[in-house]
C-alpha cells in the first residue's frame, strides 16, 4: 500500500544540502588524460595486448596529489562523520528504513518522464500483461508539471503503479544540478519501498519479478549487481583515496557494472545508497571518470558497487560470466547490437532482462528514421554472443525458448489501441497512425524467419 509522501524526504534534503555545501569537493575537476582511454578499452573475459595493470590504471586519468588529498578527506568525513549514526539525519533514515522493512514493502522502481514515457509503459505493460506479475510500480519524474498528464495516466491504466515527483521532495534549486544517470540514486533513497529492483526504461523483465526478491544471492547480500560487457577501469588510486587499498587487487579484477538494473535491500543497504547518491551528486565532474576514465557506458553504472565496496555493506556482483549481447547480422554479414541479455545470478543459463538500448525501442524516433519502411524489414533479435566475437553466436528464439521481438511488439498494439485510446501519447504522431506501422512490422515478423544468416 502506498503512502502519501516518502518517510526518507526531509532527511534526503538535509542530505541533499550537505552535499551541495559541506562536502563540495574543494579541488579541480578530473577532465585531463595522460594516455588514451581508447587504446585500453577491453572486454571483460578476454586477453588484450595491453594488460590494464595497476600502474596503467593509475595514469589514463590524471589525478594530481591535491585532488587526491581532497577525495581522501572527503571519504574521511563521509566515512567517519556523516554516514553514522551520530549524525541526526543518518540515524533517522537507518529507523525509517527499519520501519519500511516489512514483509511485501517490495517494488519496482523507474525514473522517467517526457521522452522516456513509452519505454516505461512497454515496460510494465510487459511485466503486467505477459509475466502475469503483479509487484507495486513507482515512477520518479523530475519535476511536476501541470502540463505533463503521462505519468498519472500510467498510474490510472495500469494497476499498483504510483507517480513521484523529485520536485515534491527537493527544492528547485537543490535538482538543479542533477540530471539523467544522476537522478536513480535519489529515487532509490525517495521510495518508500524497502527492497527495490530498479530498472531503466528501456529495460525488460522476462522472468518473475517477485520471484528475483527470493533469489538466493540476493537473500544473502541484499544487493545485486549485474556484469558489463567490459573490464573494470577504475583508477587505481581511488582504492586508497577511499580506504579499500588492501582490498584494491581484487575489486580491479571484476568487470564493470551494467547497471539497468539493480537489486537493493534499502534498510541493509542505506550507507551504500547515501554514498552512491553523493558520487552521483558530483558524478560528472568527479567520481564518473574516476570511476571509468573514459571506458564505454561511463556514467553511474560504478557508483552503486563501488559504494557497497567503501562502506563494507554485503554486494554480489556477477563474475566469471561474460554477459551476451542480443542482435542481427545485417546484409554485409556484420553483426549489430540490440541490446544485453542479463542473467540469474544463481542460474547463468536462465535470463532474467532484456535490456534494449542498441537502439532503445522508441518508436517515434524509429519511425523518423524510416525504420518502417521497406517491405523486407528483417528481424533484429535473432542472434546471442559475446561483445567480442568468438564464433560462438547461438540463435537468439531457439536459445531463449521464446520469440520475445515479436511478443514485445504485439504488446505496442494493445499499448496504442487499447490502454491509451483517446490519450495522446507522442506529439509528433498520432497513436492510430503508429499503431497501424507497429500492426504492418508484426506481420513481417510472422513471416519473416525467425533465424536468418
Amino acid at each position: 500500500m502506498f503512502v502519501l509522501r516518502s518517510p526518507f524526504h526531509s532527511d534526503i534534503s538535509k542530505f541533499t544540502a550537505l552535499y551541495s555545501s559541506t562536502l563540495a569537493p574543494r579541488c579541480a575537476n578530473f577532465s585531463e588524460y595522460n594516455l588514451d582511454a581508447k587504446s585500453y578499452w577491453q572486454y571483460y573475459g578476454f586477453q588484450h595486448h595491453m594488460k590494464l595493470t595497476p600502474k596503467s590504471l593509475s595514469t589514463i586519468l590524471n589525478v594530481d596529489d591535491a585532488q587526491q588529498n581532497e577525495i581522501t578527506r572527503l571519504h574521511t568525513s563521509l566515512l567517519g562523520e556523516y554516514l553514522t549514526p551520530r549524525f541526526g539525519p543518518f540515524a533517522n533514515l537507518q529507523k525509517a528504513a527499519t520501519r519500511s522493512n516489512t514483509k511485501d514493502n517490495k517494488g519496482i522502481v523507474y525514473v522517467s518522464g517526457k521522452g522516456y514515457y513509452w519505454l516505461t509503459i512497454l515496460s510494465i505493460k510487459y511485466i503486467r500483461d505477459v509475466l502475469k506479475d503483479k509487484t507495486p510500480v513507482e515512477i520518479f519524474v523530475p519535476f511536476r508539471d501541470k502540463h505533463d498528464n503521462h505519468c498519472n495516466k500510467i498510474s490510472l491504466v495500469y494497476p499498483n503503479v504510483k507517480c513521484s515527483f523529485f520536485s515534491d521532495y527537493l527544492s528547485y534549486g537543490q535538482l538543479y544540478n542533477l540530471s539523467g544517470y544522476q537522478y536513480k540514486s535519489l529515487a532509490m533513497l525517495l521510495t518508500s519501498f524497502n527492497e527495490i529492483l530498479y530498472l531503466d526504461s528501456d529495460n525488460i523483465p522476462i522472468s518473475s519479478v517477485a520471484d528475483m526478491f527470493n533469489n538466493p544471492n540476493y537473500l544473502k547480500t541484499g544487493f545485486i549487481s549485474w556484469a558489463d560487457f567490459w573490464k573494470r577501469s577504475t583508477n587505481y588510486n581511488f582504492y586508497s583515496m577511499a580506504g579499500l587499498t588492501r582490498f584494491a587487487d581484487p575489486i580491479s579484477s571484476t568487470p564493470s557494472v551494467e547497471a539497468g538494473q539493480i537489486l537493493i535491500n534499502k534498510e541493509h543497504h542505506i550507507r551504500t545508497l547515501l554514498l552512491a547518491y553523493y558520487y552521483n551528486y558530483y558524478g560528472p565532474q568527479y567520481f564518473y571518470p574516476l570511476f571509468s576514465q573514459g571506458f564505454p557506458g561511463e556514467g553511474d553504472k560504478e557508483t552503486f558497487f563501488l559504494a557497497s565496496r567503501v562502506t563494507g555493506d554485503n554486494s554480489y556482483l556477477i563474475t566469471g560470466h561474460i554477459t551476451k549481447s542480443f542482435g542481427y547480422k545485417d546484409k554485409q554479414g556484420a553483426y549489430v547490437g540490440q541490446g544485453i541479455l542479463q542473467t540469474d545470478p544463481s542460474n547463468f543459463s536462465k535470463y532474467w532482462f532484456l535490456h534494449i538500448n542498441y537502439p532503445k525501442l522508441d518508436i517515434v524516433s524509429m519511425f523518423k528514421k524510416g525504420f518502417f519502411k521497406g517491405d523486407k524489414l528483417e528481424r533484429k533479435w535473432t542472434f546471442i554472443r559475446n561483445a567480442q566475437e568468438d564464433g560462438k553466436s547461438v540463435p537468439f528464439r531457439q536459445t531463449l525458448g521464446q520469440d520475445f521481438e515479436y511478443d514485445v511488439w504485439k504488446i505496442m498494439t494493445s499499448i496504442l489501441d487499447t490502454d491509451f485510446n483517446g490519450f495522446r501519447l507522442f506529439e509528433e504522431i498520432g497513436n492510430d497512425e503508429l499503431s497501424d506501422f507497429v500492426k504492418a512490422h508484426l506481420v513481417r515478423l510472422e513471416h519473416s524467419k525467425l533465424e536468418t544468416r
